[in-house]
């Protein structure tokens, strides 16, 4: 075999060293990056980490005070009066916590088309516009759609409304409407629509709650949590399924009091109703 010519071995040796070139940088910037890593987790470091801390704190704050709240009312065995606000320190911040029941608000999985509308007109919308609202709800959600009789309520699972953010999905649906019935509508309890009054002026005992306002199994109450430094509000809707009893020396794990149906909802700001 002939012997390798000198110009490629002189390309050979060439290419090795602009190999080992490149190595070299690569580590250079590898050591100079891991350098920069070592540097910053000196003061740069802990502001960053702080900020990051201050950014969840407030849902943490908000998560803390919203059980807060589910506890007392499940160990004192009784709903508080309807839509009653009150306040919580967590962590040296205020957050305002507003409690309310789920039941009695306007069902709108489970109204028929002529009941949701007459729900949406009782809410201070003229019959026209409460009917429309009515027609688009009832075909998203694929249950009794305009020209039915109001009985055959056939849910259709895929499209039915499971939060009340679906109903930003519902085309045609009046914004005014829309925006109403995030507060006064409900994807969760099964009932009839009593009014506002019902919600407004009387104790949980008429919506949903015991006689006297007593906490029974299978009551639902809306917690509106508002973090009042960054103002922002969540909803939080949650189940009574009962307290279990403790029994002596049982290493089982005790379930919570709570079922949770929706978690810390984000909500946004929106208009009030006409009425």
């Amino acid at each position: 075999m002939a012997p390798p010519r000198a110009d490629l071995e002189g390309d050979r040796w060439a290419g090795q060293r602009g190999y080992a070139l490149l190595l070299t940088l690569f580590l250079l910037a590898i050591a100079t990056a891991v350098g920069l890593t070592v540097v910053g987790n000196g003061l740069a470091a802990r502001k960053l980490a702080r900020s990051a801390s201050v950014a969840l704190g407030v849902e943490e704050r908000v998560a803390l005070a919203t059980w807060q709240v589910l506890d007392r009312i499940a160990q004192s065995g009784k709903a508080l009066p309807s839509s009653q606000t009150g306040q919580v320190t967590i962590d040296g911040k205020t957050v305002s916590v507003t409690v309310m029941s789920e039941a009695g608000r306007i069902d709108l999985n489970g109204l028929s088309r002529k009941a949701l509308a007459e729900a949406v007109q009782a809410l201070g919308f003229p019959e026209r516009r409460a009917v429309e609202a009515s027609d688009a709800i009832a075909l998203w959600r694929g249950m009794d759609p305009p020209g039915a009789d109001g009985k055959n309520l056939r849910m259709n699972g895929r499209t039915a409304l499971w939060s009340l953010e679906d109903l930003d999905a519902v085309p045609r649906l009046d914004d005014d409407v829309r925006a109403c019935l995030r507060t006064w509508g409900t994807v969760h309890a099964r009932g009839p629509f009593l009014g506002k009054a019902a919600l407004e002026h009387q104790d949980f005992g008429t919506t949903g709650f015991g006689g006297g306002g007593g906490l029974i199994v299978g009551s639902m109450i809306r917690v509106m949590v508002t973090e009042n430094a960054s103002s922002g509000v969540f909803r939080t809707i949650a189940l009574y399924r009962g307290t279990p009893a403790l029994q002596p020396g049982a290493r089982t794990i005790t379930p919570p009091a709570w079922l949770i149906l929706e978690w810390m909802q984000p909500v946004t700001e929106s208009g009030g109703c006409p009425l």
